[in-house]
């Protein structure tokens, strides 16, 4: 069972690794390698149990554990990435003599679908943004006096697609990715379209800290 979990832990490492790898214009992270460290009252084993029947739930899930280590992988998937990350808004606003006026707002984090005229094409197009967020929380235990250490990090991946629908369109189908780890941020131009034109749009995404803090929320009572 330990050897299954170790190849989980390489395949997640290695898939975060690669999305890596694609993310453009990444910021390096502040100084600090976790996101959170509290110290608790019970030791590592009680701390330890606490913590594993605790965390999953519908979107969190235990990767794997390395008992060896102390250490607990969440794995966190999201379709309404708001929550755990923050992305800015995107803002998009497009006239026409004969379709009108149509404004959206909505956060660059979350999947959105909407309408915008072209006017060379004289047609609608309906824009589909699809976002969805995958996150890998390392949560470590280590003694501390009569109580023990806990210590978050995580490693996120935003996902985006765009599809574009309509008639006499340039139709465009767009997939990007940001990676980035817990105190980080990365960021990406995006090209929003709002008639036949387009406007650019920096998405800068990073952590809310809401995932290390539901984690953190499972020891409740425990917490020194």
């Amino acid at each position: 069972m330990r050897k299954a979990n170790l190849m989980i832990v390489a395949f997640a490492t290695t898939l975060l690794s690669a999305c890596a790898a694609d993310a453009p214009k990444q910021a390096p992270a502040p100084a600090g390698p976790t996101a959170i460290e509290r110290v608790v009252a019970t030791d590592v084993e009680a701390t330890w149990n606490t913590l594993i029947s605790g965390i999953d739930g519908r979107e969190f899930e235990i990767n794997s554990l390395l008992e060896e280590d102390r250490t607990i992988q969440v794995l966190v998937q999201s379709a309404t990435p708001s929550r755990y990350v923050d992305c800015g808004e995107i803002t998009v606003r497009s006239r026409h003599p004969d379709f009108g006026e149509r404004n959206y707002n909505f956060p660059a984090a979350n999947s959105a679908r909407y309408l915008v005229a072209d006017e060379r094409a004289d047609a609608l197009v309906d824009v589909e943004r699809r976002t969805s967020l995958n996150a890998l929380a390392s949560v470590r235990l280590t003694p501390n006096g009569q109580g023990t250490r806990v210590s978050i990090s995580t490693q996120y991946v935003m996902s985006f697609r765009t599809r574009e629908f309509g008639n006499n369109i340039e139709a465009r189908d767009i997939d990007r990715r940001l990676d980035f780890q817990s105190l980080g941020r990365a960021s990406q131009d995006e090209e929003i379209r709002i008639g036949a034109h387009t406007k650019t749009v920096t998405v800068e995404c990073r952590p809310t800290g809401e995932l290390e803090r539901r984690v953190v929320a499972v020891l409740g009572s425990v917490s020194g």
